[in-house]
């Protein structure tokens, strides 16, 4: 595990945060690429938007389709994104972030409000 930095170095805090995020990643036992497509998630969802399954396969500069689908089920297998069936069209599926998810970006806020203040 790397060590936090605590050198008042040019970005420090930039590295310092990167460093926190990423263990609070690894306590929730979450993966880069599951990071940005749990991310993108949790964004769309506190924006108020709708994010459909095929929103996330459209990602392509991240990872293959296939990849993506994969880091799909892996996040709802770890209980971090739920899906819900749209009423009209059962094909369209929804993801939210589970309140698991919005605990780790709690997390990191309240790491990253630390640095600031």
């Amino acid at each position: 595990m790397l060590k936090v930095i605590d050198k008042p170095i040019l970005g420090y805090e930039f590295f310092t945060f990167m460093e926190l995020r990423a263990q609070v990643h690894k306590k929730y036992h979450v993966t880069h690429r599951e990071c940005i497509v749990l991310s993108f998630i949790t964004k769309s969802y506190l924006l108020g938007a709708k994010i459909q399954v095929s929103d996330i396969l459209k990602l392509e500069d991240i990872a293959s389709q296939a990849t993506l689908h994969g880091v799909v089920k892996l996040l709802i297998k770890k209980k971090l994104v739920i899906t819900k069936q749209d009423p009209i069209d059962g094909r369209v599926k929804y993801l939210s972030p589970t309140p698991i998810s919005l605990k780790i970006y709690k997390e990191i806020s309240k790491d990253c409000l630390k640095l600031i203040c």
